[in-house]
């Protein structure tokens, strides 16, 4: 028997976005997983790769405290190196990859019957990753100078902001439009839309963290046993976790695509006009039976 399609344009509250979350995982995770790992996997990869390069270098003195031959080193050029500026962006491009495959699978799915492919999922994300991206830029230089003026205006605009990959996949709005749509259907749910956002990002923290250290732990020893150094054992449980996290950041983007969608419905009510329209449809398609006796 079919699943029943889940509605993702429909208000709900606190623990039915932690519920159809976890549902809507669950129902749609053999094509969501694919296209996520297959569209994004080579940003994740990257990302995990670079990060392991930088913590191999960043622990290079542990391995020189191991054989007695430690020189001098200037901390500030060790820490912020070219490498490390390039394992920022490529971060960045990977969290825009992930959060655009997230979104354009969600509207997809809401528009059809049936669990997008992955040839409409990637013509759908070519169109909005790169904007998707350039906004991400100003997005974080807003939420960085809101942190450092009392760390409240940071948070607020971390939460408001949250939903515009959402806003730009399913409304396709320029930057300043996006950033006042964001606005104007998170100002009157501010504090669930927190409080959703925190429980979501706790859950996916917690049992990323358990697996991936998990993974990592026995990959690590089994790195450190052939190759003795403490600075490839780092690079590689690193890497090994990093994959792990953001395979499980799944959990908390699905939830922020529900409340969006949650928010979105309160505002205009769409999902509501859809299926009104649909009850009518579905009226109407049985006045060509022929009447039986």
């Amino acid at each position: 028997m079919a699943q029943q399609k889940i509605q993702l344009r429909k208000i709900r509250d606190f623990g039915e976005n932690l519920g159809d979350t976890f549902q809507f995982i669950r129902q749609e995770f053999k094509p969501l997983a694919s296209a996520f790992i297959l569209i994004s996997g080579i940003f994740i990869l990257s990302s995990s790769i670079l990060g392991g390069l930088y913590q191999k270098q960043a622990f290079g003195f542990l391995d020189d405290l191991k054989t007695g031959t430690v020189a001098p080193q200037n901390t500030f050029s060790n820490i912020f190196t070219a490498g490390y500026f390039i394992f920022i962006l490529v971060t960045v491009l990977n969290i825009s990859a992930m959060r655009t495959v997230i979104a354009v699978y969600m509207k997809l799915y809401d528009e059809l019957d049936e669990p997008p492919t992955l040839q409409q999922v990637w013509s759908l994300f070519a169109k909005n990753f790169f904007k998707i991206f350039a906004y991400s830029i100003p997005q974080f230089i807003l939420i960085v100078i809101g942190c450092l003026f009392c760390l409240a205006p940071g948070i607020y605009f971390m939460v408001v902001l949250m939903p515009y990959p959402f806003v730009i996949v399913n409304e396709n709005q320029s930057f300043g439009d996006a950033f006042s749509r964001c606005i104007n259907i998170t100002k009157e749910n501010f504090w669930i839309s927190l409080g959703t956002y925190f429980i979501a990002y706790l859950i996916y923290s917690i049992s990323s963290g358990i697996i991936g250290v998990i993974v990592a732990g026995v990959v690590g020893v089994g790195s450190y046993f052939s190759t003795n150094e403490i600075s490839s054992t780092a690079a590689i449980a690193t890497s090994v976790l990093s994959v792990v996290q953001y395979v499980f950041y799944i959990v908390f983007f699905v939830s922020v695509g529900l409340q969006y969608y949650n928010l979105a419905e309160l505002k205009d009510g769409t999902g509501l006009e859809r299926r009104l329209a649909n009850l009518g449809g579905s009226a109407n398609s049985n006045a060509g039976i022929e009447e039986q006796y």
